[in-house]
């Protein structure tokens, strides 16, 4: 079984990806590889606001709980994604990036992730 490291550092490595950020619901980051070495801390910071937020509107709308979260940015992409109650990944990629097939790579590995943490 893969760890925590080597399922990040895959994502990573993905052309397009900037940024791999697995963080506790608190904010309080846990792994992380990050390609400017700069972000990750205030990436974990807000990643919780946004999951809460898209919970929120998952609700109202009657949907139930957010599981990815895709957001298009004027210069690319940010996924969140819940592996667990406490537990959330983050990826920044560029807009150059395979969007289609991240996601599907996050869906498949979400649940070998969320048992490593």
């Amino acid at each position: 079984m893969p760890t925590l490291r080597e399922l990040t550092e895959a994502i990573q490595r993905r052309s397009g990806v900037r940024a791999v950020v697995i963080l506790g619901a608190d904010g309080l980051l846990i792994e992380t590889h990050d390609s400017e070495q700069s972000h990750a801390e205030a990436l974990a910071a807000r990643v919780p606001a946004v999951a809460t937020a898209a919970g929120q509107l998952g609700a109202a709308a009657s949907a139930g709980e957010a599981g990815m979260i895709v957001l298009e940015f004027q210069d690319g992409y940010g996924v969140v994604q819940r592996l667990s109650d406490q537990v959330l990944l983050f990826v920044s990629a560029s807009s150059d990036v395979a969007l289609a097939d991240l996601l599907y790579d996050l869906r498949r590995h979400r649940f070998a992730m969320a048992a490593l943490v």
